[in-house]
């Protein structure tokens, strides 16, 4: 058990150093000469262009962590759900470069519900306990 505890303590420590950094290098951004250059403004961008899958993917995320069902509905697996949600981004990303059209507020609002929905009913962290 101790062994786990000094990994989590790890993973922990990383987590805090990359969450410092980032902020750290948002606060140059935004402080520095150069408009339009901070993270969110460079997800927008993404956005728009071939990475319209990011919505969807932080609304996961935020369902994954802030949300969760208590019950396994569907029955499946974390790493089933983790390899369908890459699988899901990959196909995304690639049509994103092939096909071309109009990115709009409610897509990317549908999105970022449809990830919601994603993180809280077949990803959630409460299935552990």
């Amino acid at each position: 058990m101790e062994q786990y505890e000094a990994h989590y303590e790890l993973v922990k420590t990383i987590m805090i150093v990359f969450a410092v950094v980032y902020f750290l290098l948002e606060i140059i951004l935004n402080l520095n000469d150069i408009d339009n250059d901070t993270s969110n403004i460079a997800l927008l961008e993404w956005s728009k262009k071939q990475f319209f899958i990011i919505p969807f993917m932080l609304g996961a995320i935020g369902g994954h962590l802030f949300l969760g069902a208590k019950t396994n509905y569907f029955g499946i697996g974390s790493i089933t759900v983790v390899i369908v949600l890459f699988s899901i981004a990959a196909v995304a990303i690639i049509v994103g470069y092939i096909v071309k059209f109009e990115r709009t507020n409610a897509l990317f609002t549908t999105l970022l519900v449809l990830g919601l929905a994603y993180g809280h009913f077949l990803w959630s962290m409460n299935f552990q306990n």
